[in-house]
């Protein structure tokens, strides 16, 4: 018992850091960036380079995943494999899946793209004036590439927070 209860702990709580700071990236942090220009750019090397956001919140869903895990395993153990095929098992292993392709879509592609930019943003910032046409369409298509998978992942994740929210009552 005492093992379940440091499991949903660290579950609970990373994933409420996890989801919580990828929705407010998604939908306030992000547009807000690309709207500052490259003031914003000065932001997001404080919140990436030096906060290391994103090594923050892929340890918050690596360890939301693996105690999830954790928690699923015990539970398939104890029923020698039948609550997997119940209705609440299917929606948590329904809700393990999205957040597995979520993590994957941040590891895969939102970081090296956060990567990206701020390396281009260094670049620009160091040659101490705006960026040339060739540096400006690359940050445009970075920053298109963010959006645009951090909406992906964050449908996933959205999805994994429902199946997790709904589970036990299906």
């Amino acid at each position: 018992m005492a093992l379940m209860i440091v499991l949903r702990l660290i579950h609970i709580l990373a994933g409420v850091f996890w989801a919580g700071s990828v929705f407010f990236v998604v939908r306030f942090l992000l547009p807000a960036l690309r709207a500052s220009g490259p003031a914003g750019g000065q932001v997001m090397e404080q919140i990436g380079g030096k906060l290391r956001y994103g090594t923050a919140a892929a340890g918050a869903g690596l360890l939301t995943i693996l105690s999830g895990l954790g928690m699923y395993w015990r539970d398939i153990k104890l029923s020698s494999g039948t609550w997997a095929s119940s209705a609440p098992g299917v929606t948590y292993g329904i809700g393990a899946i999205a957040a597995i392709v979520a993590l994957i879509v941040f590891a895969t592609v939102i970081r090296p793209t956060g990567n990206q930019l701020l390396q281009l943003g260094a670049t620009i910032q160091s040659s101490g004036g705006p960026p040339s046409s060739e540096q400006a369409s690359t940050l445009g298509h970075l920053q298109n590439r963010m959006a645009a998978s951090s909406r992906v992942g964050a449908g996933f994740l959205a999805i994994a927070v429902v199946a997790m929210a709904i589970a036990r009552y299906v």
